[in-house]
C-alpha cells in the first residue's frame, strides 16, 4: 500500500491520504525509536520499517481488526505487536503537537462553503453539507445480547450520542456567527436530532421513518437518504 500510494486505499486503511501520512511520518519518526533485529528459528523479524509503526497504530484505531489479523497483516509476533502499539501511541501523542493540521478546530465560513460545494459535486441532492460526524465505540467488554449492548452504549455518559457530549457542537451549528445559514453536517442514523437542529444535522432515515411519512413524500425521502449514506 505504501509503495503504490493509492489515495482511496490509504484513506480506508489509515484515514489519511498519502501526503498527509508522509507529513505525519516525518514528525512521528522524530519521536519513535526504530530497532532492527532478525527473527530466529523461523520467527517473524522484530524490526519494522519507518512507515509501518504509524500505519499499524492508525489501522488499529480506524479498522475493526483483531490482534490476530493485525499480526498477519504486519507480519508481527503478538509480543512485537503489543510493544509496537505501545511505543507508537507514545510517539504519536508527542508528534501530533508539532503538526498544525492535526489540531481540532471549527472551519471558517469560507471553508464550509468550499467543502459543501465539493460534497455537492459528488452528490447533487446533498446541499450545504460540509462535514460528516460519527462516534467511535471502543469496546472493552461488551454484553453478548445485542439489545443490552445497545442500551449500555446509548445510555453511557460520554457517548457521542449523549446530548451533553455534543452540546458544544450543536451550539455552534445554530450560531450564525460560526455556521453559514442553510449549512450543516451529516451524521449517522443513531445521532439524536431535535427539531431545533432541523437542517443543521442531517441523518439518513431511521427504521420506521419511511412508514410514518406521507406516501407522496416517500420516494423523495428514499432518494435523499440513499444520497446521505
Amino acid at each position: 500500500m505504501y509503495a503504490t500510494r493509492d489515495r482511496s486505499t490509504f484513506i480506508a486503511a489509515v484515514s489519511l491520504d498519502p501526503d498527509a501520512f508522509d507529513e505525519l511520518l516525518v514528525a512521528f519518526s522524530m519521536h519513535y525509536e526504530f530497532c532492527h533485529a532478525k527473527g530466529r528459528g523461523g520467527r517473524p523479524p522484530k524490526s519494522i520499517q519507518k512507515h509501518e509503526a504509524p500505519s499499524l497504530l492508525l489501522h488499529f484505531y480506524c479498522a475493526p481488526c483483531e490482534g490476530k489479523t493485525l499480526c498477519e497483516l504486519f507480519r508481527m509476533a503478538p509480543a512485537t505487536l503489543a510493544r509496537t502499539l505501545t511505543k507508537a501511541e507514545r510517539a504519536l501523542a508527542v508528534a501530533l503537537k508539532s503538526v498544525p493540521d492535526s489540531f481540532i478546530w471549527y472551519p471558517s465560513k469560507q471553508q464550509q462553503r468550499r467543502w459543501a460545494v465539493m460534497v455537492n459535486r459528488v452528490e447533487p441532492l446533498v446541499r450545504g453539507v460540509w462535514r460528516f460526524l460519527d462516534g467511535k465505540n471502543y469496546r472493552v467488554k461488551a454484553p453478548t445480547a445485542p439489545d443490552l449492548q445497545n442500551a449500555y452504549y446509548n445510555g453511557f455518559v460520554g457517548s457521542w450520542n449523549d446530548a451533553d457530549t455534543s452540546s458544544p457542537l450543536r451550539a455552534k451549528l445554530l450560531d450564525e456567527k460560526f455556521t453559514l445559514r442553510g449549512h450543516g453536517v451529516l451524521s449517522g442514523s443513531a445521532f439524536p436530532v431535535s427539531g431545533s437542529m432541523l437542517g443543521k444535522i442531517r441523518t439518513p432515515l431511521k427504521d420506521g421513518d419511511l412508514d410514518r411519512a406521507s406516501p407522496e413524500c416517500r420516494a423523495g425521502l428514499s432518494r435523499m437518504s440513499a444520497a446521505l449514506t
